[in-house]
């Protein structure tokens, strides 16, 4: 009964309540007396005391028409008095998340085991993307532009997930065309993709992965036409674009925040949908070598094994699946490297021309600054890949002693500390000049 009312109520919120002094709210428990006479309902709210407060008399001032509402939709005889009571746990630290919980109790070769528990504003930006999901007649998820493995795996996941719900989905990116890279290719649910030009405005957006609005691309304003735009990411640079702002950046990766919003969700997490987030995992840590692995993203990964992840496998599909012609790319760019001095830096490029002779894309060049960095003189690593329009896409690695994300972003670019990305006009000379300067 409780939970009836639990969700009844998180409805009447959301869609029917409209007075102004409500924040972002979210009903974790209905606990009602024997009799049915009061119930208890606990929340959470996003803000300061002063939003607290002002939520709780808006509520107050709801309570008879959420309690003939409650009453008419779950049937019964008896209305209950509704108390509203502040929800403190999570920010004591000590809320336990019943929906995990059960995902874990059943189907688990650990009994017991729990994904670690998300930060309280997190976690009730979390809440509230799920409430507009579950409640949404159509939703369109996009990830950045030219994307990577983490903006792959949490796109298919989140699509795969929501499509086994019945939820009409359209997950896509700002490409030309939409398919995945070859290094992806083995990824499950690449049939649920669509076109860029065949996306229209979805009635929940989704946008993973992506740092700035303008990482979408073409998706950016059709994504903002929705009734609700939700940005899901892990990154510092995050601009804190949409209604809903799911950003943690403790989290290693996207997925590993798309793998919290599911269980949350009561999602089957299903061997195709543990195989792409483990792909945005496992890519966006460097194989857990990066300073980004903390304890949490191996338990999400140990998660996920569980649940069917076959890692032999998608290690050969990323890492030892390579065209002859990435060989070819690799001499070039290595050739090429050069160790530049005040700053001290690795440096390499690779044109248009270099790629059209070779016969290959952008896509199948991902991976030859992780060959370049591993220089013992030099704590930074840049690559410039020339594109077809003639821009270079620049990309910066750091060893730890120099944090590339705010270089990047000074050239307009962003992301992380120790893995950044930027783009700019112009010769090779200028560009390489640019970087020079940035960097010293």
């Amino acid at each position: 009964m409780g939970e009836s009312i639990r969700e009844v109520l998180g409805e009447l919120i959301q869609r029917r309540v409209k007075d102004p002094r409500i924040g972002f709210v979210t009903i974790t428990a209905v606990r009602p007396t024997p009799d049915l006479s009061k119930a208890q309902v606990f929340y959470t709210v996003l803000g300061d005391e002063r939003e607290r407060t002002a939520t709780q008399a808006g509520l107050e001032s709801a309570t008879p028409f959420l309690r003939s509402e409650v009453g008419r939709r779950v049937r019964l005889k008896t209305l209950p008095e509704l108390e509203f009571l502040l929800d403190d746990a999570p920010v004591k630290g000590q809320h336990v998340d019943s929906i995990i919980a059960e995902i874990h109790r059943t189907e688990s070769p650990a009994p017991g085991f729990h994904l670690p528990p998300l930060a309280p504003d997190v976690e009730n930006h979390l809440m509230r993307a799920i409430e507009l999901i579950e409640g949404a007649s159509s939703i369109g998820i996009a990830c950045h532009v030219a994307p990577d493995g983490d903006a792959l795996g949490s796109l298919l996941a989140l699509a795969l997930a929501l499509n086994e719900r019945g939820i009409p989905v359209t997950p896509t990116w700002d490409g030309d065309p939409v398919a995945l890279p070859a290094q992806y290719d083995f990824l499950p649910g690449s049939d649920l993709l669509v076109q860029t030009n065949d996306f229209r405005p979805p009635d929940v957006a989704l946008a993973v992965d992506c740092a700035t609005a303008e990482r979408l691309g073409r998706l950016e304003e059709r994504m903002k036409k929705a009734k609700a735009l939700v940005n899901i990411d892990h990154h510092a640079s995050n601009t804190k674009f949409g209604a809903v702002k799911v950003i943690d950046e403790t989290s290693s990766s996207s997925a590993e925040l798309v793998l919290q919003l599911l269980a949350k969700m009561g999602a089957e997490i299903t061997p195709d949908i543990a195989t792409c987030l483990y792909t945005g995992l496992v890519t966006d840590t460097g194989r857990f070598a990066y300073a980004n692995v903390t304890p949490k993203t191996h338990a999400a990964a140990s998660f996920l094994i569980q649940r069917g992840v076959k890692i032999d496998e998608i290690s050969q599909k990323l890492y030892e699946s390579y065209r002859f012609s990435y060989l070819k790319v690799l001499g070039r760019v290595l050739d090429r490297a050069t160790l530049e001095s005040d700053p001290t830096f690795v440096l390499s490029y690779l044109s248009k021309k270099d790629r059209e002779a070779i016969g290959v894309t952008m896509d199948d060049t991902d991976d030859v600054i992780d060959t370049l960095r591993a220089v013992r003189e030099s704590d930074v690593t840049c690559l410039l890949k020339e594109r077809d329009d003639g821009k270079w896409k620049g990309s910066f690695r750091s060893k730890g002693a120099t944090n590339v994300g705010a270089v990047a972003k000074a050239l307009g670019g962003g992301g992380h500390d120790l893995a950044a990305g930027f783009e700019l006009d112009g010769p090779l000379e200028s560009a390489i000049e640019t970087v020079r300067k940035a960097l010293g």
